[in-house]
């Protein structure tokens, strides 16, 4: 062992040349041995690749990919990693096949049925026990309170328990051994619970209603001396138990709680949707009464529009203070909320953020007293303005038809002669007078023979007046007067236009 001789330094594995650095090392290896077996050579890379990462002090992870080198290796899978470092190709893989299942939803099952029965009859036991101590047959005195309770569940031996199984302290004579009166179980003092008869009967009687909210188990006396099943330190009856037996009745307790008490979040939420339901109800009222407001109408009243708007304004108040206090509900508790409680909460109150932006900052502003009172006066000044300019319209289009309905007249009067000219003259004037529900008497047509057939029938029309004022038929010579002065417009247009010239033809 003497003789071998130890050389340190950067050795060259098949020649053993002393090289000064590990890249003087690699460059020889690669030049002076290239030609040796690929397997070796492989080896001896990965050799020296490892050696080199721990003297320049690399990670371990670009130790472990260093055949990629750098940040390629590290936005690898770690999967893909390992795969491709081993030289193996993921995509020549087989399809691995489903393997062997099994489902443990069944012993799942079980064991939680199992579970829940257990506590299910262990506290139908307990308020069975329970009702029966609460029996008005039950003795007052001690002793045979004693023996009472012993009846109704055995007491186990105080010999059988050296250890308080509670606290695991032994019992000696100032530890006395105390017995759950719902169980039997033996405990030291100090571990011992006392329910009250008001709390026991409202677990034994759902009905039954507390004189002060937030009755519950009574705190542990520090006396060590023993005390009866009946009546605790203060004077006020109770029922000694264990630690087991108050928590499955707390336990039941909040059960009962749960299904007959609604949470506050309940009620707060029903008073957030009452209140955005009654807001939406009376918003479209609303937006009625400020339009036609602001337009300058008078079909709704100043004062009804302000009730409403003050009416909807304390609604979208009273839905920002109820939000607020649901997210701040539990806040300040020592325990704090469930997340999913906290979650729902913030939920809420992002819902109501939502709606009063949408609603109460979009609410449309009412014109007060003296702005109402201009908006009225012009929207009048407008409505008449119209009026004027319908009624403008309206006789201009009654003297179009008429001047059309003359077109019509004298082409038809030019096409007919004399005789049939009169004769339709005298049926349009009597169907006039007809039409009005008075009939004059007949006019001499002889009396007023005329060459012209308008002046003929002016002249009968001048005859039916004269009627009509005489059997005082005001409305028909007031129509036979406007019936008389078209005609005479049209005559002497007539005239003026030498429309005389007919007489002629």
């Amino acid at each position: 062992m003497s003789d071998v001789v130890i050389r340190e330094g950067f050795l060259c594995p098949i020649c053993m040349k002393d090289l000064g650095t590990v890249a003087q090392l690699q460059q020889h290896f690669e030049e002076a041995h290239s030609t040796e077996d690929k397997a070796v050579l492989q080896q001896l890379k990965d050799l020296f690749g490892k050696a080199k990462k721990k003297i320049l002090g690399l990670d371990e992870e670009e130790e472990q990919f260093g055949a990629y080198g750098g940040e390629v290796a590290k936005s690898l899978p770690i999967r893909q990693r390992s795969v491709d470092a081993g030289g193996i190709d993921p995509t020549l893989w087989e399809p691995q096949e489903l393997g062997a299942i099994k489902s443990h939803t069944d012993v799942f099952k079980h064991i939680r049925d199992s579970r829940i029965d257990r506590f299910v009859v262990e506290t139908n036991k307990l308020l069975i026990r329970l009702d029966k101590l609460l029996s008005s047959d039950a003795p007052s005195e001690e002793r045979k309170r004693r023996v009472y309770e012993q009846k109704i569940v055995p007491w186990a031996p105080d010999a059988d328990v050296n250890l308080c199984p509670t606290c695991g302290k032994a019992f000696t004579l100032t530890r006395r051994r105390h017995h759950c009166r719902l169980c039997g179980g033996i405990m030291c003092n100090k571990c011992s619970e006392f329910l009250p008869f008001t709390f026991a009967k409202k677990l034994t009687n759902p009905a039954f209603q507390f004189e002060s909210e937030g009755v519950g188990f009574l705190r542990r006396s520090g006396s060590n001396s023993s005390l009866n099943s009946m009546v605790n330190p203060e004077g006020d009856p109770h029922i000694r138990t264990c630690w087991d037996c108050r928590a499955l009745l707390e336990r039941r307790d909040k059960q009962v709680e749960s299904r007959n008490t609604r949470p506050v979040i309940m009620d707060l939420y029903d008073k957030l949707k009452m209140c955005t339901c009654e807001a939406d109800f009376s918003l479209p009222d609303f937006k009625k009464m400020a339009d036609s407001l602001n337009a300058g109408e008078n079909a709704y009243s100043l004062q009804e529009a302000t009730n409403t708007r003050n009416k909807l304004i304390k609604l979208y108040d009273n839905i920002d203070l109820i939000s607020k206090r649901i997210q701040g509900l539990g806040m300040n508790h020592e325990e704090q909320p469930h997340p999913k409680v906290v979650q729902l909460q913030k939920f809420i109150r992002i819902y109501a953020s939502h709606y009063l932006h949408d609603n109460m900052l979009t609410l449309q502003s009412l014109p007060g007293e003296v702005e109402l009172q201009k908006l009225q006066d012009e929207r009048e000044r407008e409505v008449q303005r119209k009026i004027a300019i319908e009624r403008q319209a309206a006789i201009e289009a009654r003297e179009k038809d008429a001047r059309d309905k003359d077109g019509r007249e004298k082409r038809r009067q030019n096409s007919l002669t004399p005789d049939q000219t009169r004769t339709i003259l005298d049926q349009d004037a009597s169907s006039v007078v007809r039409d009005s529900g008075w009939i004059p008497a007949d006019v001499n047509q002889r009396a007023h023979s005329n060459s012209d057939p308008m002046v003929q029938q002016m002249n009968i029309i001048r005859e039916y007046i004269k009627q009509a004022r005489k059997a005082n038929k005001l409305d028909e010579v007031k129509m036979l007067e406007e019936n008389l002065q078209d005609l005479q417009k049209e005559y002497y247009k007539q005239m003026g236009h030498g429309f005389s010239s007919q007489n002629t033809s």
